[in-house]
């Protein structure tokens, strides 16, 4: 079912490619993964992760920033306006103190 739905919408595609362009463009910042939640097939827009390794790593991430850069490039990707997305600053270190490890339920 879910090969299925990525065939109907381009969006999941474009996904995959804004994945390769966010982790270069972050790692500087502490960036060791970029995770995503979306509904495309139900409901526009999607939140981007932008997952450190510590709680100082993703607090010193600026969200803000880094807001804008993630909608420019997903706009250029061509995701549209409605598409656009939020993005969230986590750790592992908090995934693994406070949700058992688990990106799944940091992530709901």
């Amino acid at each position: 079912m879910r090969d299925r739905l990525r065939l109907k919408d381009p969006r999941w595609a474009l996904l995959d490619q804004l994945k390769a362009l966010l982790l270069p463009r972050f790692e500087s910042d502490g960036v060791i993964a970029v995770r995503f939640i979306a509904w495309f097939s139900a409901l526009d827009g999607f939140s981007v992760w932008l997952c450190t390794s510590t709680d100082v790593e993703r607090e010193a991430l600026d969200v803000v920033a880094a807001q804008v850069d993630v909608r420019q490039i997903a706009l250029g990707l061509g995701f549209s306006e409605v598409d656009a997305p939020v993005v969230v600053a986590q750790s592992q270190e908090t995934v693994d103190r406070d949700f058992e490890g688990s990106w799944f339920y940091a992530m709901r």
